[in-house]
């Protein structure tokens, strides 16, 4: 959750986005933004799926090393991930 919260953070950085400004784009309030952006680990998914909507971003399942939140940003890009895939 806290990669996810960071790519958030980022690409709402990245776009000039406020945080009040993603939550009226996302359909949620700037609290629930805020909370996300911090990692909270009981986000509702169908709200995090519709931030991720509101900027742009899909995520995309797969094995661990495969996984990646893709759209303007790659998680392991941001993140400088070392693991290579096998």
């Amino acid at each position: 959750m806290r990669e996810l919260a960071a790519g958030i953070r980022a690409e709402r950085k990245r776009l000039g986005l406020s945080q009040a400004a993603l939550a009226e784009r996302a359909g949620v309030g700037r609290d629930w933004i805020i909370g996300l952006e911090k990692g909270k680990p009981t986000a509702e998914i169908g709200l995090v799926l519709r931030t991720l909507r509101a900027l742009g971003l899909t995520l995309q399942f797969g094995s661990e090393s495969e996984t990646t939140l893709r759209g303007r940003i790659d998680l392991d890009e941001l993140l400088g991930s070392d693991q290579e895939t096998p």
